[in-house]
């Protein structure tokens, strides 16, 4: 059975090339941890790449959709405080829908809105075995889909080269854990993410 997701990739590039859109494509690093798996820090890394398009409304407000391949997860290691060592992997493509606000005097953008994130693979390493078999078992199986509130903030330093930082938070429980003590067991995607931006539509464009 084909996901929304399939439908929203085969329409991408008819939206992303329309006259009245922008386009482009951003690409950085994401640094996550979840917040449930009794461990923190953002010491997890992974890639944030895909296109974006933007639907101008006014001159200054848009409305952004992205089509990102985003990688989430946890990371542990051995410290005086702590005896795991373990590495959760949770990839997810992601289609973020934003209200963005164009700054043009200071070239700063602004944006908030949801993301929806399917899940295409997971991974769980400990002390160096894959045990994803057994971490993701039964009850503990993650969920398929991912919403999650998203923040943005972006400066581009020419039209169309820029730099965001960014941060998402899931709505849900990505998954539940009985070790667990986070919210009722739940577990829950913590990410902040910096990313450079190519806006390929502005090149050439007159002001």
């Amino acid at each position: 059975m084909k996901t929304p997701v399939f439908y929203l990739l085969l329409l991408f590039p008819l939206f992303t090339f329309a006259q009245t859109f922008k386009a482009g494509i951003a690409g950085g690093v994401n640094f996550t941890q979840i917040d449930g798996d009794n461990i923190g820090g953002y010491n997890k890394f992974g890639a944030n790449v895909g296109f974006l398009s933007e639907i101008p409304f006014s001159d200054r407000w848009a409305v952004g959709i992205e089509l990102l391949y985003t990688q989430k997860g946890s990371r542990a290691v051995v410290t005086a405080n702590n005896l795991r060592n373990f590495k959760i992997n949770m990839d997810y493509a992601e289609i973020p829908v934003l209200v963005k606000f164009h700054d043009k005097k200071g070239g700063f953008n602004f944006a908030g809105g949801f993301a929806l994130g399917r899940l295409v693979r997971t991974r769980y390493i400990e002390d160096g075995t894959d045990a994803t078999e057994a971490y993701f078992n039964g009850p503990n199986k993650p969920k398929k889909w991912d919403w999650s509130i998203v923040a943005d903030i972006s400066y581009m330093i020419t039209p169309v080269w820029g730099i965001s930082l960014r941060g998402a938070y899931s709505l849900l429980p990505v998954r539940q854990d009985p070790n667990s003590l986070f919210r009722n067991s739940g577990q829950f995607h913590n990410v902040l993410s910096v990313r450079t931006i190519f806006m390929f539509s502005a090149i050439n464009k007159k002001d």
